[in-house]
């Protein structure tokens, strides 16, 4: 599963994990950061970062298989972990004056509460249950990751929005996971 999500997405939110682990607390200045976040290079925080989520990935996914509800966690889970994207790119501005979230643009607001339904419309087919617990701890991530993106860079990147959809997913595999628990 962890490798068909890899796959599919070209790796494009573990990349900006990494990315933005690197340079937040790689860097002394907002240009910096910005400038680690460009590189290609990985460092030690975004190596760090990368063995932690997957193997926190890794076993949460496999509570989940083992107690049969891999299908209705997968389709949960592939949109309320990439609303907060769409959130916070219409909250913060663009940190850079290039690249490829400045490229996309600010979507409006509307158009943030829409992937917000949508994801919320997932969770109430497969998992109604979820709904409010989903809710707060991606809420949380989301308002955590943004104001340090802000207090860090001035805004957000990709590698910003990659990383808020992994620690998006990691919050809805620990809501999940407890659900599911005795």
């Amino acid at each position: 599963l962890i490798t068909v999500q890899i796959v599919l997405t070209g790796a494009l939110h573990e990349d900006g994990l990494a990315d933005s682990l690197d340079g937040l607390w790689g860097g002394w200045t907002r240009d910096r950061r910005l400038e680690i976040m460009k590189d290609s290079r990985i460092g030690a925080y975004g190596v760090i970062g990368l063995i932690v989520t997957l193997l926190m990935r890794w076993q949460l996914w496999s509570l989940l298989i083992a107690a049969d509800v891999l299908w209705a966690s997968a389709m949960v889970l592939a949109t309320t972990s990439r609303a907060p994207m769409a959130v916070l790119m219409a909250w913060l501005p663009p940190a850079r004056a290039s690249g490829l979230s400045q490229g996309v643009g600010q979507p409006d607001p509307v158009t943030a509460a829409a992937a917000c339904a949508v994801a919320g419309l997932m969770t109430l087919v497969f998992w109604p249950g979820a709904l409010f617990a989903l809710l707060l701890a991606i809420g949380l991530t989301l308002v955590a990751w943004g104001r340090i993106a802000r207090a860090k860079i001035g805004g957000q990147t990709g590698d910003i929005l990659g990383a808020v959809q992994q620690f998006s997913e990691l919050a809805g595999l620990l809501i999940l996971v407890a659900l599911i628990l005795p």
